[in-house]
């Protein structure tokens, strides 16, 4: 829909773009442009029409949903599914996502197509006496598209529980990585350029809307909790001339995930303050810097960066 030059979408998307502008030249404390980012992409969500009507009602969980059974099996036709022995009530949950979901920076892999990790946070919430993980289709290098396309259809019918991370890839994580941290070219700048834009031109919340539309569609009564990211670098950081626009860009993009993600009914996980102090090039990082001989795990969480994406995420599953 076009809109007049002094409509309220024009006014909105003038400003995104300068809040935009604002985090590149770090002139805002985070915290504050948390807050005007999240409300400035909800504006975003409510201009495309995603958002499920202008009141989202949470919907109820119901716990005739869950099941009395030991746990094991399901997976979802996919590589590390279920869990291991226990039994009692519990609810039928999938894991969906990238990298960050499917557990990649830990080493223990169950499979190296999606990169599926026994230490994920997915199958660390499965060992929970309540979580049953019976799908787990999350995967190495998807990006919301491919969540829709090929993630969401393996959701079972009895799931009440789907968690999500999602929407770095949309933004060209990988470009950005390899050509900022990596090999430093001159195209750095550009690949994150490319990332902003789609994150003050609303492309990011379209994108998070639709994927959680999707997954409502297929699980209409489950709970979904989605989780953003943390900021990778530990400032200030010397060794890497890019940290500092890169954790501020990790921040806007995760306050569109989250403005997105909770005008169409979800809940969002914020792991920023988690994971502070504990960045890449800190005492305690908790996330892998590049390393040539364990190229897949740099700049992903470690085993202990996803016992704290559990602790997070298990605060508000249940």
């Amino acid at each position: 829909m076009r809109c007049s030059p002094h409509s309220r979408a024009d006014r909105s998307r003038h400003m995104i773009t300068r809040a935009v502008d604002d985090i590149a030249a770090h002139t805002e404390p985070a915290r504050g442009r948390r807050r005007r980012m999240t409300l400035l992409a909800a504006t975003i969500v409510a201009i495309a029409g995603l958002a499920l009507g202008s009141a989202v009602a949470a919907p109820a969980y119901a716990a005739s949903a869950s099941v009395v059974t030991g746990k094991g099996g399901g997976g979802g036709g996919k590589p590390g599914g279920g869990g291991g022995g226990g039994s009692g009530t519990e609810l039928e949950y999938a894991a969906l996502g990238d990298s960050y979901a499917s557990g990649v920076g830990t080493g223990s892999y169950l499979e190296r197509t999606c990169y599926t990790s026994s230490k994920s946070y997915p199958k660390l919430l499965d060992a929970d006496a309540n979580l049953r993980l019976a799908a787990f289709p999350a995967c190495s290098g998807a990006s919301t598209a491919n969540v829709i396309s090929g993630q969401v259809p393996a959701i079972p019918a009895t799931t009440t529980r789907v968690t999500l991370t999602v929407g770095g890839n949309d933004v060209g994580f990988a470009n950005v990585m390899q050509n900022c941290f990596v090999f430093v070219s001159s195209s750095c700048e550009s690949y994150i350029v490319a990332g902003e834009t789609l994150v003050a031109n609303g492309t990011v919340a379209t994108n998070i809307a639709n994927t959680v539309l999707a997954i409502r569609a297929k699980a209409p009564g489950a709970k979904i909790v989605v989780a953003g990211y943390p900021k990778l670098f530990n400032e200030p950081n010397a060794k890497y001339k890019w940290a500092a626009r890169v954790n501020g860009d990790t921040v806007a993009l995760n306050d569109a995930i989250e403005a997105a993600a909770v005008a169409n009914g979800a809940v969002f996980v914020d792991v920023e303050t988690a994971f502070a102090g504990h960045g890449i090039g800190s005492g305690s990082a908790w996330i892998n810097d590049f390393n040539f001989l364990l190229p897949k795990e740099g700049f992903h969480p470690n085993a202990t960066g996803y016992s704290a994406y559990a602790t997070e995420v298990r605060k508000v599953i249940g």
